[in-house]
């Protein structure tokens, strides 16, 4: 072999030892290599839990009518990891396509109470057509995804025609408020997760909510998902919360107070009346005399409670806290507050006779008015009834009867300053249950039985001058007469009046209003009882006062004299209850009936209140009469509200 050929072999050889080499390099870096990578890789990676939210449990109603239900709905999500002009031209293309403000969109995708792991839900509700047109142009969408969730649906509001029923009551869902957000998370909820945000449904959000179903992954630094999840633990669907709501003495009650209200604003102006009836808002409520079981509790203005489902927009929120919308999310019946007027002199019959400030049967002229003081006060309409005792003040709803009644206990304050018999009233309306909540299981106000405490207390807080702290905080005649009228400084919740008069129709049972009646588990059917024990007893005098005052009670709804005759003549049944219109400076009274009935063995109380609605006679008394009749006929058809939330 020349030397030529064995350089041209060792060459050769030279290549094909490189050409193994690389071989063998790259079989090694295919093995080995990206298993160390991936390793390293592994190494940076977090395992973190995702929580899916599961059904919330329904809401029914007494009768299991479904009042709130889960339902499946087709929704939009945008992917987190979009650049931001790609997500801002993937919005405003959303916007245009879905017909829904930018706005909306945006303050969705960006709610500090979803998730960042997962995509951000910019809209529920999307249509067939909207479907089909994003998943045909996919390309114009990048990150944009068509999902399936379920948000809350309203069975009975579409089966009464009535969006907004019992929207208070039953509340609404949302996701955590970023304000509370680390106390949710402390009781096991992540960002993202819907919780109940009021009424029933924030009540009881510890049943409603299901076990979610927890999804374990791993994330890379950028907190990124990197492959499958690690471990799936399934969750279960929430429990039923079962209500002593009756959905069609609801629907009746809203029915009632809608159509009221919306007569009260056609009430002429007059000489004796020279405000304008607004109606601005109120509430009904139906309550059990037996047990405190809330039947029907209605509040007005109301709203439509699809609003909230899936998560309310930005337009529909800003019009909800508006002042012109005038807070139709606070529930009237339970924390709106009013001067209840003669619907009050139910305490002030009771004390006067326990704190022997005069005999149930002691005659009394009324002759129209009466001089306190340096003050003339007057009946409501001059009129002078003439003589009379107790039960006839009650029927004809005598002020000036009344007003010599709180006079008499300021007397003796002012004589003694001792709080018994002095404060009688107050001590009465207290255990009546006024001026406390009354441990109804939602939100509610607390009302306010005015003394000389409270009032020396609110003038240090308004006046900066001492001598006019001093002079201004004075407990004075007037005080206790408007106080035994009703006006004044005293304020109630139209719960508490209602619970008031049920203590006084079921003999001395103060009891502990409720809306729920049941927990129940959907799939084994178990029912564990909702029933709060009552609050306690009051002691009436059963051989005069109370016997008197049931027939003054009888008087106003059944006597041809009584302020509410008119309003119920013709009414099957019997019914016992008692008027009060509260004057309100430079407004239109507030108007106010409560009821109770079967008169002669009382099982309901029916309470209305409606702010700047005329005389109790003119507006609250036929709105009550309306649910009385409702609930004595069951089988009758209902009238559709004039104007029902959301129509």
């Amino acid at each position: 072999m020349t030397d030529n050929s064995r350089v041209r072999v060792s060459i050769v050889g030279v290549v094909i030892v490189a050409l193994f080499a690389s071989l063998l390099a790259r079989l090694w870096f295919l093995q080995v290599g990206p298993d160390r990578s991936e390793a390293g890789q592994i190494g940076l990676l977090n395992e973190r839990s995702v929580q899916t939210e599961s059904p919330r449990g329904e809401i029914v109603d007494r009768n299991g009518v479904v009042l709130v239900q889960d339902r499946l709905s087709w929704a939009v999500t945008v992917d987190r990891n979009l650049g931001q002009k790609t997500r801002a031209r993937v919005l405003g293309q959303l916007s245009e396509l879905l017909g829904r403000p930018l706005s909306d969109l945006k303050s969705a995708y960006l709610s500090a109470g979803q998730s960042p792991l997962l995509p951000a839900v910019v809209a529920h509700d999307i249509t067939v057509d909207q479907q089909i047109a994003l998943d045909e142009r996919a390309a114009d969408y990048p990150g944009v995804h068509v999902i399936q969730l379920t948000v809350r649906s309203y069975p009975a509001a579409d089966q009464f025609h009535d969006a907004g029923l019992a929207a208070q009551v039953l509340g609404y869902i949302g996701s955590i408020p970023a304000s509370q957000l680390k106390a949710y998370e402390k009781r096991g909820y992540q960002p993202g997760d819907t919780v109940g945000l009021d009424g029933v449904e924030a009540a009881y959000e510890s049943v409603l909510r299901g076990r979610p179903e927890k999804i374990t992954v791993n994330v890379d630094p950028r907190g990124q998902q990197v492959g499958a999840p690690v471990k799936v633990d399934p969750g279960s669907v929430g429990q039923t919360v079962r209500l002593t709501i009756d959905a069609r003495v609801q629907a009746a009650a809203e029915t009632a107070l809608q159509n009221g209200m919306d007569a009260a604003r056609k009430l002429p102006v007059t000489q004796s009346e020279p405000y304008p009836a607004k109606a601005t808002d109120g509430a009904v409520v139906v309550l059990d005399a037996t047990d405190g079981s809330v039947i029907a509790m209605a509040s007005n203005p109301t709203y439509p409670l699809k609003w909230w489902a899936g998560g309310i927009s930005q337009t529909n929120y800003s019009f909800l806290t508006s002042p012109l919308a005038n807070a139709p999310l606070l529930n009237r019946a339970t924390s709106g507050e009013y001067a209840p007027g003669s619907s009050f002199k139910l305490v002030s019959g009771l004390a006067m006779t326990k704190y022997n400030m005069r005999g149930a049967y002691a005659p009394f002229d009324d002759t129209g008015s009466v001089k306190i003081g340096n003050l003339t006060y007057s009946d409501d309409d001059g009129t002078a009834h003439g003589t009379f005792d107790l039960q006839q003040a009650i029927t004809v709803s005598s002020d000036v009867y009344f007003y010599t009644v709180g006079d008499s206990f300021w007397q003796a304050w002012n004589l003694t300053r001792n709080a018994i018999p002095g404060l009688g009233l107050q001590a009465e309306a207290r255990q009546l249950g006024f001026g406390a909540p009354t441990g109804f299981d939602l939100s509610e106000g607390s009302g306010r039985v005015p003394d000389p405490t409270w009032k020396q207390q609110f003038s240090n807080l308004i006046n900066k001058d001492p001598a006019a702290k001093i002079a201004n905080g004075q407990w004075v005649p007037g005080d206790e007469v408007g106080l035994a009228v009703g006006q004044g400084d005293v304020l109630v919740t139209p719960l508490q009046l209602a619970n008031a008069y049920a203590c006084f129709a079921n003999d001395g049972t103060l009891l502990t209003p409720h809306v729920g009646m049941a927990i129940e588990n959907p799939q084994t059917k178990q029912s564990k009882p909702i029933a709060p024990a009552p609050r306690g007893h009051v002691q009436f005098d059963e051989q005069v006062t109370r016997p008197i005052m049931q027939q003054g009670f009888l008087g106003v709804v059944n006597n041809s004299q009584g302020t509410a005759y008119n309003a119920f003549r013709g009414l099957n049944g019997l019914v016992a209850g008692k008027t009060g219109t509260a004057t309100v400076v430079g407004k239109a009274p507030t108007s106010v009936f409560a009821a109770y009935f079967p008169a002669n063995a009382p099982k309901y109380v029916v309470v209305a209140m409606v702010a700047q609605g005329g005389h109790g006679a003119q507006t609250a008394a036929p709105i009550v009469r309306n649910v009385i009749q409702a609930i004595e006929n069951p089988n009758a058809p209902l009238p559709l509200p004039t104007n029902p939330a959301g129509r």
